[in-house]
Order: structure tokens, then sequence, then C-alpha cells
């Protein structure tokens, strides 16, 4: 009995030593309603705690949410914020991923184990392994279930960020947002003045250049861009006049793209191929090009005669919320104009430098050289 009394006793004079050191943890300083969320517009404050500092973010979709600054432990869905996490040096802070972004093991290094992964997509995630895994912050895109997820997630302190990193508009925002959740402005800073700047570079070299008409199309027959799509911009950056520019929905008949009968077609990848840093065999390449020519009536278009025809794999044509797409594109379209655009070097620097990886080639079909 008295070996019994004293294993008690210990066990109690541990319980108040570990209450006490838990009872010093800073709360969440500001105004805040019943949803934990500040209703000042205090973008980028930080507030300093006796024990840490918060910070307010505007989100992709305007929401104020206050949030430990810097954050060190989060979960993400989208592989878009995931690779502008990884090029400003914070992916040692993402402690969860989507299956997408899991299976693409070759592109993390292997970084990303099963019992990270927190869902199926940000469409489709699985709450009690987030609540499990105890982040800081769960970071989602704004198609995702962000309501539902905040809903979910408020009761257990767990703060939602939209970032819609996969909007190539968005990109210059992107990169500020993911910059001040995880102390990384000024690396951000850089990344975003990389790209911004080639994209400037592109306006002003194609001021008063007649614009050459594409078809753009991803992944299956007839799947085309229009505005408001995520691919839509990639496009229009490049300087390309999108025939199907004025079409509201991305599903066409491939009759009308025989009518529309664009100068120059881009492709992005076939049905069964999904993004992975290893690109598609040359032959690989070859058979979606022969699949492409060969539609009915398609030897009529003026593209198709020339050989006007650039195809680009999953993986290239995303980076950078699609900018690494958007030089290829313009390259391809305007080489005389834009002979200071080298988008294969652009590449290869978005590989090793921002992506951590070994630069590999073969991503593109024409096959573009560090000159072009």
């Amino acid at each position: 009995m008295k070996k019994i009394s004293r294993s008690v006793f210990m066990l109690f004079m541990l319980f108040i030593l570990v209450f006490s050191s838990c009872g010093c943890t800073a709360q969440k300083s500001g105004n805040e309603n019943a949803g934990g969320k500040v209703t000042e517009d205090k973008s980028s404050e930080v507030t300093n705690t006796a024990e840490k500092e918060y910070m307010t973010v505007t989100d992709s979709i305007g929401r104020d949410v206050e949030i430990p600054y810097p954050v060190t432990n989060a979960v993400v869905a989208n592989a878009y914020n995931v690779e502008i996490i990884n090029a400003i040096g914070a992916l040692d802070s993402v402690t969860g991923v989507d299956y997408n972004i899991y299976q693409d093991k070759e592109s993390w290094k292997n970084k990303f184990t099963e019992d990270m992964v927190i869902g199926k997509s940000q469409k489709d995630l699985n709450y009690e392994k987030i609540i499990e895994l105890a982040p800081e912050v769960l970071i989602l895109t704004g198609n995702g279930t962000w309501e539902k997820a905040e809903k979910q997630l408020e009761p257990f302190g767990i703060d939602v960020i939209v970032c819609n990193a996969y909007y190539t508009n968005e990109f210059e925002k992107s990169c500020d947002i993911l910059g001040k959740i995880f102390g990384k402005e000024k690396e951000a800073e850089e990344l975003s003045s990389f790209f911004m700047d080639k994209l400037d570079y592109i306006q002003e070299q194609l001021k008063g250049v007649e614009k050459k008409t594409v078809y753009f199309e991803y992944r299956t027959e007839g799947k085309t861009t229009v505005p408001g799509d995520f691919f839509y911009y990639m496009v229009e950056y490049s300087g390309g006049d999108n025939v199907f520019k004025d079409a509201s929905a991305v599903q066409v008949e491939s009759e009308a793209v025989v009518e529309a009968d664009p100068e120059y077609i881009v492709k992005v990848s076939a049905p069964d191929v999904y993004s992975s840093y290893y690109p598609p065999a040359e032959e690989e390449h070859k058979a979606i090009k022969e699949e492409l020519i060969s539609r009915p009536g398609w030897d009529e278009i003026e593209a198709v005669k020339n050989d006007n025809i650039l195809l680009l794999s999953h993986y290239v044509h995303g980076g950078a919320s699609k900018l690494v797409g958007t030089m290829y594109i313009a390259k391809f379209l305007y080489p005389e104009q834009l002979k200071d655009l080298h988008p294969e070097s652009i590449f290869k620097e978005w590989l090793e430098k921002y992506q951590k990886l070994d630069y590999i080639e073969g991503h593109t079909y024409p096959a573009f050289s560090f000159e072009d």
C-alpha cells in the first residue's frame, strides 16, 4: 500500500508540474469573434506575446486569419502550394499532404510517408488524420472544402488558410501569403521577382506584335481553357490568342477546333499520365502527337499542316503556378521577339535552385535547348 501511495503522489506532482508549465502558453491577441478570427484588417501585422508571436495574414479569398509566426507545423493540400513552400525553403515545416502530393514521390525525394496523408485531395480531406497530426494550420485551395474544414478544425485550434497557388495570375500574391506564413518573406520576394521579371519581359517585347492563334488542350480531346479556368492565364500571359477565349465551357467539339483553324497547338500530357519529375519517353510524346494529328479533319488545321505543335509534360507546365509553362509557350510562339527568354534554362533553375532536384531533360516535345 505504501508503494502505491508513493506512486500516486509522484504522478500527482508530475501532473502539477506539467500543468504549471502549460499554463504560460500565450493566447492569441487582438479582437476576435466567436470563430476566433480577427475582425480588423491587420494584414501581416505581427503581435508579440509573452511566449510567441502571432501574425494576421490575408489569404487568397480575403479572409484575415491570425496564426503563429512563423508557422512550423502545417498540413497542405494541392501540389502548387507545396511547390512554392519548397521553393522558399519551408518544406521541413510541412507535416502532412494530400494523396496527390504523396504519390509523386520523386518530386519530393520520398519526404512524405503514407502516415502523413491527410486525404485524397483538397476536396476530400480526412479530418481525423489532420487532428491527429495536430498542425498549426491547414493550407488548401479555394476550390477545396475550406468552409467545411474551418468548421471541423476550429474546435481543435487549427487555422485554415486558403492559398490559390494554381492560378497563374495569383502567383505573386501566393508567394506573398506563403512567405509570411512561414517567415520566409525575403525568399518569397526573390522567387516572385525571378518569374515576374521574365513575365514583364514577355509583355514588353510583344507590345504591338500581332497575336498568333492558339488551341490549348489539357489531357483529353477537346478539353481546352476559357476565362476563369486554371490554365487560361498560362496562354494569355504567353501572348497567344486563345481561339476559345469567348467560349463558356472548357469542353469543345473536335469539329470546332478544325473550324477555328489555330496557327499553333499546345497540349499538356495525356489522360493516363500524372505529374512526375520523370518526363515521358520520346515514344510516349510521339504517340500523344500521333493521336492528335490523326483526328478526323485535323490534317486541314494550319498548326498541323505546319507542324506547329508543342507538347508539355504534366510536370513541366505546372511549375511556379504554370509560369514555367507560360515561358515555353511564349518562346514557342514568338522565338524572334523573345531572343533573351530561355525557358529550358528557367526550368533548370526551377528544378535545381527552387525544387532542390537535379535537372532532367525531355519534358517538352520538341525539346528545347538552353540557347532556345
